[in-house]
């Protein structure tokens, strides 16, 4: 490791990786850059920000097999705090930062193929906005571009958010140089593979950091500060202050989160980043009617961590004329913070959700391999704040929300002219909820009468249960079914044909006064088998047309004179009506006896019809042994699917009352 000597002071100051140009030293914070084998000073470095960063100068990790080692950093002043680049080395000598904000982290390289043609042009209003517009292919302004909108650089990338930051320091070993104090516009992008990038205007042309999004556990660090990790373990101690709109006393309850505080008597929003309190918006409206978790709650929700309600939101929306409000609470447990999102009396928690959310046909939006339904799309404004936020809040703000579903989850984006911000969400049950409270908080919580955006629909859970019951046992029984087909032996027993000429006025009915009795009875045939085998009789009268045959029939023992007597009828009629052909009956009809003993047997038949007198038709007689009747096989598989028709239905209304 070459170990130079600062220009300054003379102190030792390492510099081990061959991608290190610039060097900050440790004794007098003079940034320095290597000329040969000598550093000559250019400037130097402010003091950093204590930001209980667990990362330090000398942490090693492991990122996806890539071992690397912090040697330097950036720290830089935002909106929400501080945020740093952490100048890596990867075990091959190549160069990495790790980006942290809000303990989120992202490893990233300098992408030095980008073409700088095509990079965002940036436009400052005279009100410090900062418009950014897509070029054309010669480096032309095209249009503008807000977060959310999409615009390729070497890559398809979406624009999450705009954003300044003011340089505050560095130290260690770094491979570019920076200013103290120096502001610098930058992009955060994201795409729907899941990469990360930073375009940083601090220079020009402009850096290109691309990489990913990297959670605490994937990095696996090493020699981390166990001082920052201590105490980022110990919860923070509420600060007093004193409103300036109205005196009253006020507990900060996140003191190194929160950059405003929302006074709860009277409405006024106080910048909390500097010990000096100032006025930066009030609210008119204070009411608390509505709000169902006051500030400091606690809630322990299952398998997430302890949390405390340190800021109240109050929403609203107009859509076609109707005015819907809801209520977010800002969560803030150790390490991190979360959202309470209750709305008609539902419950749904949202966390971050790095990156963007890749879209899908139907409408969709994919993440995590899920696909999210498109719900709503609606724009929001902030009625009322109470509490401490992460940014500085203030009265009115309007952002365009759209959710996606799919239940018990889904995720939400909320587009700012500066942000886009997307979030997951979980719904969380009535009474889980008010286990997660404490008693006095618990008992003044409504159960919900309205279905919520992303509650699990019930019945759609019991119909693919039931679907997939019902379709199991009916393939069971279709399996019986095909093997007692064939097992059955469908043995012909008797076969006959016969004439009915109407010997009655027509439609007599049997029995009656007036019917003349056309009974007869066949042969004597022989039924052999198994007593626990059924018999089947079929009648089909070809030549039936526009006509009913009704035949009272009995199967009769030659022997014991037993008789199993059945109603069978072949009704065909047809027509046209309005050009329209119809049929209605058929030909032919069957019916089976169960369990017929063996023996001899014959049939007695007796026939009423709609003939004319004189007049008649054929019909045939079969009578056969044995057979695997296919009727209780849909008659089961009926009464089997039935009920899911209802679970549809239910499942249906349960979907057109989610709100």
């Amino acid at each position: 490791m070459p170990e130079l000597s600062c220009p300054n002071c003379g102190a030792p100051v390492p510099i081990e990786n061959k991608a290190s140009v610039y060097a900050v030293c440790s004794s007098c914070k003079t940034l320095s850059v290597k000329k040969d084998v000598a550093l000559e000073k250019i400037g130097l470095a402010g003091e950093l920000s204590d930001d209980h960063s667990i990362v330090q100068i000398g942490t090693e990790g492991d990122y996806k097999g890539r071992h690397f080692r912090v040697l330097g950093r950036i720290q830089l002043r935002f909106e929400l705090g501080f945020w740093n680049e952490w100048h890596v080395a990867e075990g091959d000598g190549s160069s990495a930062w790790l980006g942290e904000a809000q303990g989120s982290y992202y490893y990233t390289k300098i992408e030095t193929g980008v073409d700088h043609e095509k990079l965002p042009l940036l436009e400052t209003e005279d009100s410090g906005e900062i418009r950014v517009y897509s070029t054309t292919s010669e480096g032309n302004r095209k249009e503008r571009i807000r977060p959310g909108d999409t615009f390729t650089l070497d890559k398809d990338w979406t624009l999450k958010e705009v954003m300044t930051a003011t340089c505050v320091g560095g130290e260690g070993e770094l491979p570019l140089s920076f200013e103290t104090g120096y502001t610098a516009p930058l992009l955060d992008l994201a795409n729907e593979d899941g990469l990360f990038g930073t375009l940083d205007y601090s220079d020009s042309p402009a850096l290109f950091f691309s990489g990913t999004f990297a959670t605490l556990e994937e990095l696996h660090l090493t020699n981390i500060r166990q001082e920052e990790v201590a105490y980022n373990q110990t919860p923070i101690p509420a600060k007093s202050l004193q409103c300036l709109g109205c005196g009253a006393s006020l507990n900060q309850l996140s003191p190194g989160f929160s950059k405003s505080i929302a006074c709860e008597y009277c409405g006024t929003v106080m910048d909390a980043e500097n010990e000096e309190l100032k006025i930066i918006s009030k609210f008119e409206d204070i009411s608390k009617k509505d709000v169902k978790l006051p500030l400091g709650t606690k809630i322990k929700l299952p398998k997430l961590p302890e949390s405390q309600v340190i800021g109240v939101l109050k929403k609203s929306t107009e859509v076609d004329g109707d005015t819907y409000t809801w209520t977010d609470y800002l969560l803030r447990y150790q390490g991190g913070y979360s959202w309470l999102n209750e709305n008609a009396d539902n419950w749904t928690y949202f966390e971050p959700l790095p990156g963007v959310p890749k879209w899908a046909a139907g409408l969709k939006r994919v993440f995590d391999k899920k696909a999210y339904k498109w719900f709503s799309s609606s724009d929001s404004k902030t009625d009322l704040a109470l509490g401490e936020f992460y940014w500085k809040v203030s009265a009115g703000e309007k952002a365009e929300i759209e959710d996606y579903i799919a239940p018990p989850n889904m995720i939400s984006s909320e587009k700012t002219s500066q942000e886009i911000f997307w979030s997951k969400g979980t719904f969380i049950p009535f009474d889980v909820m008010r286990k997660s409270l404490p008693l006095d908080v618990a008992s003044t919580l409504q159960k919900p009468e309205v279905v919520g955006v992303c509650e699990p629909n019930p019945f759609k859970i019991r119909f693919k249960r039931n679907f997939w019951v019902a379709l199991a046992l009916t393939a069971l029984f279709l399996i019986v079914q095909i093997h007692g087909c064939v097992k059955a032996k469908n043995q012909t027993v008797f076969k006959g044909s016969f004439n009915y000429t109407q010997t009655s006025a027509q439609n007599t009915d049997i029995g009656t006064p007036s019917f003349r009795d056309n009974s007869f009875v066949t042969d004597v045939f022989e039924i052999p088998g198994d007593p626990s085998e059924n018999v089947e009789i079929q009648i089909e009268a070809p030549n039936l047309d526009n006509r009913y045959l009704y035949f009272s029939t009995a199967l009769i023992n030659a022997d014991t004179d037993t008789a199993y007597d059945i109603g069978m009828e072949t009704s065909y009629y047809h027509g046209v009506d309005d050009g329209e052909s119809w049929s209605e009956g058929s030909k032919s009809d069957s019916k089976a006896l169960a369990e017929i003993p063996p023996g001899k047997y014959y049939l007695r038949l007796e026939s009423q019809s709609d003939y004319l007198p004189g007049t008649g038709s054929e019909y045939k007689v079969t009578v056969l042994r044995d057979v695997m009747s296919s009727a209780p096989f849909f008659l089961f598989s009926i009464l089997l699917w039935l009920p899911l028709i209802y679970t549809y239905f239910r499942s249906y209304l349960f979907e057109s009352r989610r709100e």
